[in-house]
This record gives C-alpha cells, structure tokens and sequence, in this order.
C-alpha cells in the first residue's frame, strides 16, 4: 500500500513505541506523514532513538515517560501532549505485558498488574483521549490485543492476560457503537507470534511450526495493519478485529 504522506498533518500518539510492535506502529505512521508522540515506561535512551529516527524523516516527534497502568500518569501524559501538538488524530493503545503462570499458582500481585496493565491502562487512556477527539469532531483509536482474543476459550497459563485483551475488544467495539455518531472509530488489531528482542533461541525455532505460514511475524506486519486503518480505505471499517497472525490457531 502506497500511502506516502497520506497522514501529513495528523498526529499519531503510541503507547509502548519504544520496541517492538509499538515502535514498528510508530516508524509506518511516520512513513506515512504523521507526527508521533511515544510513550515508554522504562526504556528511555530506546523510546528516544524512535524519536531521533522519526525526526530523520523529518516529521516531529517526542518521548513522554508514563505508567499508562496509573490513572495520575495517564492525565499527565495526555496534558504534556496537548503542550506538544494542538490535536490528537490516531491513539494506539499498544502497551501491555505478558506472563505464563497457572491461575492458582498467581499471586494477587501478578493478577494485578497483568489486569492494570493490560485492561485499566487502556480504561484510563480512552476517558483522556475520547474528549480530545470529541472535540475534534474525528478519531481513530486502535487497541493491539492478543491471536484471536475476540474468541479465546480456556488460556492455558496465560488466564489473566487473556481475560485483559479480550476485555480490550469489548471496550474497543463499545466505543465503536458509543462514538461513532462523535467521529470517532474503534477497532483491534491482534498479532500472532512477533519477533522481539526477548524471543528466546527456543522459541525461534518451535514458534514457526505453529503457523500455517511458517514463520514469526514482524513488529513492521502490524505496523502494516494499523496503517490500512488510518488509511481512507479503511474509513468504514469500525468495530472491527483483525488477527495479523499468519493463521495462528484458525
């Protein structure tokens, strides 16, 4: 899809840009035109160094530090972007850790911040980002969830963290109902096996045999898919869940 500088002049803010899926999301937005606000946690010098290359393609861009699992640091955020850019065009709710372990073998602590992590921190993000586009009057928000959360049964050692995403379709496709008549878009897009830089030698070499396409994704395949919705071809695509995984578990 030729889509070079189909987003001049919109602004692009990505949670978790610093690595991996977020960062391959915000380099495609750039690409495309867009300005880009990163957020991060804990990887500074990296969240930066998307920043730098951003700005190599000479669009703006800037790094803002936030626990997007802590309400506080949500509006904070959100008020630091607003000093940045004077509008909000395209949020992706990208942020989100994974952890195997039995449900009975979790403590509280480990529910706790998969749930906060994954489900409240993106509760948190669409009460600040929704009034800004609102006020807009047009919006896109895009959640990453996990392969195929619209429809996950049991979740074998990943109980909570598949609880957290598919709860992110189901506010994703309310908010498709709820904002639509404001401008404002919803839609989900989840990814399969994607190569990161915590893939272990192991997993590399089992991960593949389980897709019908042989191979792990790439962080740029997701970019690809937020791309197509922020496009005009997708301006009627709205509720939707689209699974990027190679055909992982059809």
């Amino acid at each position: 899809m030729d889509t070079q500088g189909e987003l001049t002049g919109k602004v692009a803010m990505i949670t978790g840009g610093s690595r991996g899926i977020g960062r391959g999301i915000a380099l495609k937005l750039a690409q495309a035109g867009a300005d880009i606000l990163i957020n991060y946690l804990e990887r500074k010098d990296s969240a930066w160094e998307v920043v730098k290359w951003i700005e190599g393609m000479g669009r703006k861009a800037f790094a803002i530090r936030a626990d997007v699992a802590q309400e506080s640091e949500v509006e904070r955020m959100f008020a630091e972007a607003q000093t940045r850019f004077d509008r909000l065009d395209i949020f992706v709710n990208n942020v989100g850790p994974f952890k195997m372990k039995r449900v009975a073998d979790m403590i509280p602590e480990d529910w706790k911040l998969i749930i906060d992590a994954n489900l409240n921190s993106a509760y948190h993000c669409v009460r600040h980002v929704v009034p800004l586009m609102r006020a807009q009057k047009e919006g896109l928000i895009i959640f990453i969830g996990a392969p195929n959360a619209e429809r996950v049964g049991s979740a074998f050692e990943t109980c909570a963290y598949s609880i957290a995403k598919t709860g992110v379709v189901i506010l994703a496709q309310t908010l498709a109902r709820e904002e639509a008549s404001n401008g404002i878009r919803a839609n989900v897009v989840n990814p399969g096996f994607i190569e990161n830089d915590a893939m272990t030698p192991s997993r590399r070499a089992w991960m593949p045999r389980e897709v019908p396409l042989n191979r792990v994704g790439s962080p740029s395949d997701i970019g690809e898919a937020v791309l197509f919705l922020t496009s005009p071809s997708a301006s009627y695509v709205n509720g939707a869940v689209i699974n990027v995984h190679g055909g992982l578990w059809v």
